[in-house]
């Protein structure tokens, strides 16, 4: 059942956003949704959004890195700014004249869709009850929701970024026989200890916070808001890179005092920031199953008729450029139609985010091929 109301308390991160924005819908489903760990959520509940040529364009999917949510861009001028505005948009390199965009906020997530904070069976907050996912288990998610909005329309593209291109694997792994191909940037085909090292510790971070309460703080009145933070500090540092901490910060300091640099300063910022539009919760479920993720233990030959374009990040220091050529490598080798491109950048992992000229220039190319591909 499609529905424009939100039909559950409204979290103090979530009103902070606004939410729910207009625009945003859900989709409520009755049936028993079975995880791959075995427990069963009695329904769902999928937050999404539409943008473009609704129902007449070619429909491209777009999946949200780990913090993201179903807003990737503005729906007019009096909106607020998605997370992708510049590149999504009429007249950007996602054009609405010519494609419809789907983007939902992931099964887990913080901004709609049944995660930690949703009620149980017994009306009280999953809270640390909620399941342990995987991402198959997301992508089993988005499917219902797909079918839901495209029906027996065109086939889609998936674009994903981060997580997002992890999940767009995942989808495609389930379902290539539905999909037109996959472009996937700054994401690896499975966690490296280097990767999973930062979550562990984001994650013991908060379940360290002493209000965390073993994930059942909702009705506390109290957040594990420094745990929270303390992860997305820890997260910041993996995001950027050397380079781009030199040319934004250098030695400088934040005050005259010169009692504080303004890395620190920045870093402290960015963890409030987080705290203010985010769960706590829905970190440990969704780092847990990003860093269980690994496509080799799935029948990769499954990928052999689906286009995959995989972009790597010169200078990315979460998924360092060369992992993520061997891992396009290690897809080749098993027989998968993989392109790979270049993202030249010096803002790190974020360099998809906030690059927009060349971060362009790759999905105009990615769109071009495949709009060539169908017409042939």
């Amino acid at each position: 059942m499609k529905m424009t109301k939100y039909p559950y308390p409204i979290w103090p991160w979530q009103l902070s956003q606004g939410f729910p924005w207009p625009r945003l819908q859900f989709l409520r489903t009755s049936d028993p949704f079975r995880l791959d760990s075995g427990d069963v959520l009695p329904e769902l509940l999928i937050a999404y959004e539409e943008w473009g040529q609704i129902g007449k364009g070619t429909p491209i999917i777009i999946f949200h890195a780990l913090t993201g949510d179903s807003h990737v861009t503005r729906h007019t001028y009096q909106d607020s700014a998605g997370w992708w505005d510049n590149l999504v948009g009429f007249g950007k390199p996602i054009d609405l004249h010519q494609y419809h965009v789907i983007s939902l906020n992931v099964l887990g997530g913080a901004m709609g869709s049944t995660g930690p904070h949703s009620p149980a069976e017994d009306g009280h907050p999953y809270g640390g009850r909620f399941p342990k996912l995987s991402l198959f288990d997301m992508a089993r998610a988005a499917k219902i929701l797909i079918d839901a909005v495209l029906g027996d329309r065109d086939k889609p593209l998936v674009i994903g970024g981060s997580m997002g291109g992890m999940m767009a694997y995942a989808y495609a792994m389930l379902y290539p026989e539905t999909l037109r191909g996959i472009l996937t940037i700054g994401s690896p085909i499975w966690h490296s200890p280097w990767a999973i090292a930062f979550h562990t510790v984001g994650r013991q971070a908060i379940m360290s916070d002493p209000y965390f309460n073993g994930g059942n703080y909702y009705l506390t009145g109290a957040y594990p808001s420094q745990g929270l933070a303390l992860a997305r500090m820890a997260d910041m540092i993996s995001y950027q890179s050397p380079k781009s901490m030199e040319t934004k910060f250098g030695r400088l300091y934040q005050t005259p005092e010169r009692d504080e640099f303004q890395i620190t300063s920045y870093l402290r910022y960015q963890g409030q920031k987080l705290v203010r539009r985010f769960d706590a919760n829905t970190y440990i479920r969704i780092t847990e199953a990003m860093d269980r993720f690994d496509l080799r233990e799935g029948d990769l030959s499954k990928l052999r008729n689906v286009p995959v374009w995989m972009v790597g990040i010169t200078s990315d220091q979460l998924y360092p450029y060369d992992e993520i050529r061997q891992h396009a490598n290690i897809l080749r080798d098993a027989g998968i139609n993989v392109r790979f491109e270049t993202l030249h950048s010096p803002w790190g992992h974020d360099s998809f985010l906030v690059d927009i000229v060349p971060m362009g220039k790759i999905l105009r190319r990615f769109l071009q091929v495949m709009s060539h591909a169908m017409v042939n």
